[in-house]
């Protein structure tokens, strides 16, 4: 074999051992991440609980959760909005009355079952909300799809929510309509799914009886959106500024700016395929929360931003939201190790700091003032600790409206040694074959000059002296 080829041969080896080790390093990484940020707690007499009764005279709203877990805010932000409102009876709907996983280390147990409204315990919902789920096309997902499928065929409105359009794909209900979905899903979708004209740039898309929104938080103006249709423009702007979220007029444009992966986004990729070393921060939950609040902190903390290991905490196993939503939280006794308690809505750290003594306190409605109270301060409190840059690609990747953020610029010091870490590990990894190589050559002619050296001080055996010379 020539030089250079044997050369090209161990130069390819080389990149292809130090892809290997970053490759591996980021699967590792994201596992553990989606590991971590899809985990549901364990029940305890919440998944027993009886059905609550449908509300009479109200418009049936059923929050659809997946089995293989659920992005929180697709599905808390338009349930705190159409709970905040008593013309909507709301409820959240899975396979079983087990825990669901939610995005942010949230877990919840669902009010109701598909089986209560096949049963005819429930009414057939007249809106469901479908949000992202983990494996929407998977078989453990079927029933929750049959669902939508009946619903819509029954006469029920559809709202799709964010990559909620990647299960409504999975059904009939998207067939020769106008959709849209999360900014990054959409060149994907016009080529898996022509069926659906996929649209850009769009806040929401209205197609009939379908509607689906773009990314994340643009669940919570399109649910104020079918507020105004169904409930009048005074409820809907009521709403609007109960849970404080400026981004929504009644007569307001539904233009977004279309957003392309680039490379400036590389904190969303590096936090979401580095969680090692993140600090631990207590999701402080408290009786009659916001829900919008807490889906706010557990999703840019801790699943659009990647900058912590959010963990719910509470007085109690079990908590109720402001609306009736259950949410499972670890006794923040027990929780171990906490870097930082976040506490949102509330403007007091009792009683959880008190049981939390030294543990850093962050309440977002206390940073927050008169103003947004959700999305704001936890963009801004990141921006502080992490940089503004991880501030700004968390809010591009939930499709949120960049509020101010402060002067003050974190750095993401973690992350980005981490990243030279593996880095470096795969770069060493990649020279390894040169380094044998050239050992093996050292070793091969180390052993050669031994050899020549060897036989050159041995006498040679074709050689006689003759008999008059060994005489004398």
């Amino acid at each position: 074999m020539n030089t250079f080829l044997r050369r090209a041969l161990l130069t390819a080896g080389g990149i292809a051992l130090s892809a290997a080790v970053l490759g591996g390093t980021a699967a590792a990484g994201f596992a553990t991440t989606m590991a971590q940020d899809f985990a549901p707690l364990p029940a305890r007499s919440a998944a027993t609980a009886t059905t609550r009764p449908a509300a009479p005279d109200r418009i049936q709203v059923a929050i659809l959760l997946g089995r293989s877990g659920t992005v929180a805010t697709d599905a808390i932000g338009p349930y705190g909005v159409f709970a905040a409102s008593d013309r909507f009876d709301v409820r959240t709907v899975s396979a079983s009355r087990a825990p669901v996983a939610l995005s942010g280390g949230l877990t919840t147990v669902p009010d109701a079952t598909f089986d209560d409204y096949a049963s005819g315990r429930l009414p057939r919902p007249e809106f469901v909300v479908v949000p992202a789920i983990a494996d929407p096309s998977g078989a453990g997902e079927a029933e929750l799809r049959a669902f939508i499928e009946t619903a819509h065929d029954a006469g029920a409105r559809v709202m799709g929510v964010c990559a909620g359009a990647r299960v409504l794909v999975e059904t009939s209900v998207l067939h020769g309509r106008r959709a849209t979905s999360f900014w990054s899903d959409i060149d994907g979708m016009t080529s898996a799914h022509p069926e659906t004209t996929w649209v850009r740039g769009q806040r929401w898309v209205e197609d009939g009886d379908v509607l689906t929104t773009a990314g994340v938080s643009s669940g919570i103006a399109a649910s104020l959106h079918v507020v105004q249709q169904r409930a009048g423009t005074a409820e809907a702007v009521r709403i609007a500024d109960e849970v404080r979220y400026p981004h929504w007029a009644p007569d307001g444009s539904t233009d977004i700016p279309v957003n392309t992966v680039s490379l400036g986004d590389y904190p969303y990729v590096l936090g979401a395929t580095l969680p090692w070393g993140q600090p631990r921060y207590g999701l402080g939950l408290t009786p009659g929360v916001d829900e919008i609040q807490v889906a706010a902190a557990a999703e840019l903390y801790g699943g659009a931003a990647f900058t912590a290991h959010v963990v719910p905490v509470a007085e109690r196993e079990e908590v109720v939201t402001r609306h009736g939503m259950t949410l499972l939280a670890t006794p923040v006794g027990d929780a171990g190790r906490l870097d930082r308690l976040v506490i949102p809505g509330t403007t007091s750290p009792a009683p959880l700091a008190d049981a939390a003594p030294g543990v850093p306190v962050f309440l977002p409605a206390v940073a927050a003032g008169s103003g947004n109270a959700s999305f704001d301060p936890i963009l801004a409190d990141i921006a502080r600790t992490d940089g503004r840059h991880v501030a700004e690609i968390a809010a591009k990747y939930i499709e949120y409206p960049l509020p101010p953020l402060p002067r003050q610029d974190g750095t993401p010091v973690r992350v980005t040694v981490i990243a030279i870490v593996a880095l470096v590990l795969a770069v060493a990894a990649g020279i390894v074959p040169a380094l044998l190589r050239r050992l093996w050559i050292r070793r091969h002619s180390r052993r050669v000059m031994s050899t020549e050296t060897n036989m050159s001080e041995a006498p040679d055996p074709a050689y006689t002296p003759r008999s008059g010379a060994m005489s004398e």
